[in-house]
Formats: structure tokens, sequence, C-alpha cells
């Protein structure tokens, strides 16, 4: 039982990174021109429709 709650936990640490790493990428587009905050905000409501969340407002 113990590995499966490990393998829960690394799971959702890398979860939380990939998250991390994605919103930055996300910020980093948008500072640099290559993405309006328009086009953010498509993808996020995308991710959101596909993930079954509210999206959040860049």
């Amino acid at each position: 039982m113990n590995i499966d709650s490990n393998d829960t936990v690394a799971e959702r640490a890398e979860l939380h990174f990939l998250a991390a790493l994605v919103d930055e990428l996300m910020r980093k587009l948008h500072q640099a021109g290559v993405l309006s905050q328009a086009e953010l905000n498509a993808v996020e409501q995308e991710v959101a429709r596909r993930v079954g969340r509210s999206p959040r407002a860049w």
C-alpha cells in the first residue's frame, strides 16, 4: 500500500510541475508577443473543456 501511496504523491508532484511549466511557457509566449491574451484565453478554454473544469482568465 505504501508503494501506491508514494506513486500517487510522485504523480501529483509531476502534474504540479508540468502545470507550472506550462504556465511559465504561456506567460513567456505572451511577453514575447507570440500569443495574444485572447489566444491564451482560447487555449485555456479548450484545455478546461477537455478536463471538465472552468477556464482561468489570462
